[in-house]
This record gives C-alpha cells, structure tokens and sequence, in this order.
C-alpha cells in the first residue's frame, strides 16, 4: 500500500525512506548533548548502520564530532556565539543535508556525505527543532524559549539560507489563551505538501500553520483539552497525522498520549482522536515513527514501545527494553533502517540535561548509548539485540545524555 509518512529524525515516504532500496548502505547519526567545553559543545557520532545491527555492542562510531571544535569555529564566525546542546537531527528529503538544532538557538545545517557544516544560523534564544519542509524550501524552527515559530528559507543547491525577523517569525505568545495557555512550541511537524506545520505546544493544544503565507498564518487550532501538553512525535499516513503527547514539562512531568489528527478539513478544520493514553501511569511518551502498518511509540518513563496498527488505529502491542543491556534505558527517539529490518533508539543517560521533570525522574537512564532492535512480524513485534554504549565521563561523572537522531543515506 503506497503512503506517505513523515517522522520524528527523518523524512520519509512511502513505507519506510524516500523509496531507498532495501540493502542500500546507510548512516545512523546521534547527538550527545552534553558539554564538550565550557558551556559549550556536545558530540555528534555517526555509525555505518548495517555494522552498528549486525553487531551493536561491539560497533564503535566511524566518526566522533566535537562540536566545540570545528562546528563552533564555523558557527562563532556567522553568529558570534558559541554552540551548546545539540538536540535534534533531521534529514532533508534528498539525504543531501542534515539540519542540528542546538539549545544554544543555533540551526546548523551539514552536508551528509563530507559531514562539514555549510550554514549556522542564530535563531534566538533557543531552537528545539528545525524542521525541513519535504519540498526543501524552508525549515520551520520552534523557539521555545522565546514562543516563536521561525521559518528559514533555504536554497541547499545555492548555498543560502536566511530569514527576516519582521516576515518569518510567528509570535505564539501573542496566541495565548485559555484553551492553550503556554504556547511554547515543542516540534514543527509539516505534512507532505509543505503548507501546513502541525505545532505542539508545551501547555497542550495544537497550532495548525500555514508555513507558505507570509507572514505565517495560523488556520486552524486544537484545545490543550483535545491535545496534551508536550507532544514532539509526528508521523504522517494518508489523510492522517499521528502526534503524540510528553511528560518532562512542570505541568506534564508524565504524559503519554497518542491522537490521530484528520487532515481532510484543511485548511478549515482538523479534529483529533485519542487511540491511546497512559496518563495515570508511569509514562512519557516521546518519539514517534513507524515502520510497514505500525506506528512505534516510545514510552521514555516505562521502558517500552506501544506498538498502533495504523489501518485499524488499534493497540497491538508493546515492546519491552528492559532486559540484560539495560535495567533502565529511557529510551527517547526513534528510527528505522531504510529497509525496515531494524530499529534504533536513543537512549539517556544518569544525568539528563533535557526533558526530565527531577521529581519523577522520567528521563534519567542508566545506559546512555544507541539500542538496536530487530523488527519482526513485518512490524509488529521487536527485540531488542544490543547496546552501543556512549560515554563523557566529567571529573568521575557520567555527563553522557544522548538525543538527536536520525538515519542517513548520504
């Protein structure tokens, strides 16, 4: 069955890759997020992903990036400050470029095959995620920090990228209200045409932008009451958006929501179903992708995935990443090989830098790294084959917190 799916670390269409063909080699890209230098830096690994399956335990990265060497030369030169925190990973539709936000408000965008940066922008404050439209024209960032929503302009071919403070930033404080009293943006989750950003939003609720009108213009809108507070997973199939709601926010330290959004009233209208919901329980749901019919939602707090067959929009099941690798992994994000066969997730470390609400502890791990699970029953089902462990030991700590993601086929 021929769809079209976008998720949290990469575009995709069809069922898994922008038609990649199965067997084809591929990356897998994680960012640590803790400090290379002072206030500053991260680690960026890459791995070659059919070593990094056949063997986790035992792969090593290919190549190791100190951001606060290269990669924050580059970006102090365009913006006069350092990097810190790179948090999220996510890949232009043609595998040319890979687009890292950073905490520090940095938006940096890398070409995939030589790895070097080609631009660094300064978004603010903050940017949580950069988001690269599936048609490559923009790249929708979402300043939480500061509740604006920043669209980039970008040219990959041409080299340039640029935005205009007074045509290009939505204001989403200006937004507030009863029904969405904190409108800080979390992800900036677009649908295939490019139009239409879905906007989660820390208090709850849903912003729906139209990213092509200038200045952007929000259409349509859901109540914190019809979308939990948090959500950073999107994922879409057909005439639907998958979202999901999050725990590690002062009003949400645990939420676990999952909602399909029905696209076929846009511009005008949208409407949400709740397919699942853990939100008396010990749960954080953060990442969303999907692989074949499934829908893979990760449970941070609780350890598994809930896996959703998208044609019946039923839980199926869940997989549980406890076992001899990890007693307690917090697994985050989640990614797919290009051919299905395997899934990756990040996995947090003892000492969480983001997303961890300190009184439930729902992002604290004790294996940061990169697990690997086997898909099985073309979806349904997983196991979990190994751990890559990765370390920044500060002064006898483990400083290590794993994030960003993304699978690359340069």
């Amino acid at each position: 069955m021929k769809k079209h799916c976008l998720m949290l670390g990469i575009i995709c269409g069809f069922v898994v890759g922008w038609g990649i063909p199965s067997g084809e080699a591929y990356e897998v890209w994680v960012a640590d997020q803790s400090d290379t230098a002072k206030e500053s830096g991260g680690f960026l690994y890459v791995y070659d992903g059919a070593q990094l399956a056949a063997d986790p335990a035992k792969t090593k990265p290919t190549l190791t990036v100190d951001v606060a060497k290269e990669i924050n030369d580059f970006c102090q030169k365009s913006t006069q400050k350092n990097v810190r925190r790179p948090h999220m990973i996510f890949v232009t539709k043609d595998q040319k470029h890979a687009l890292v936000s950073f905490l520090s408000g940095h938006v940096l965008v890398m070409d995939t095959a030589s790895k070097k940066p080609v631009a660094c922008l300064s978004t603010g404050k903050n940017v949580h995620a950069a988001w690269p439209t599936p048609d490559q024209s923009m790249v929708i960032a979402a300043n939480i920090a500061e509740k604006k929503l920043i669209r980039i302009w970008t040219n990959y071919q041409a080299g340039t990228f640029s935005y205009d403070p007074q045509k290009d930033v939505l204001d989403l404080q200006a937004l507030e209200n009863g029904e969405r009293p904190d409108n800080a943006p979390i992800c900036p989750i677009t649908e295939e045409t490019s139009t239409h950003a879905f906007v989660t939003l820390r208090g709850g609720g849903l912003l729906v932008v139209d990213v092509k009108e200038t200045p952007m213009k929000v259409t349509t809108t859901l109540t914190n009451n019809e979308i939990h507070p948090a959500g950073c997973g999107g994922y879409q199939i057909g005439k639907t958006m998958y979202l999901n709601s999050g725990g590690g926010w002062p009003i949400a330290p645990l939420s676990y929501d999952v909602y399909a959004v029905s696209l076929s009233g846009l511009p005008n209208s949208v409407s949400a179903k709740l397919l699942s919901t853990r939100d008396t329980q010990f749960s954080d749901s953060h990442g969303l992708s999907g692989v074949g019919d499934y829908l893979w939602n990760v449970d941070r707090a609780g350890n598994m995935i809930e896996v959703i067959d998208s044609i019946s929009n039923f839980s199926v099941n869940t997989i549980s990443l406890v076992g001899a690798q990890s007693d307690d992994p917090a697994p985050d994000l989640i990614e797919f090989a290009p051919d299905g066969h395997y899934a990756f997730v990040n996995l947090r470390g003892p000492n969480p830098l983001t997303g961890n609400a300190k009184d439930v502890n729902n992002a604290k791990g004790s294996t940061p790294g990169l697990a690997v699970i086997k898909v099985l029953q073309a979806g349904k089902s997983g196991e979990v084959i190994g751990i890559s462990r990765l370390t920044n030991m500060v002064d006898g700590k483990e400083t290590a917190d794993p994030h960003g993601l993304a699978v690359v086929h340069p």
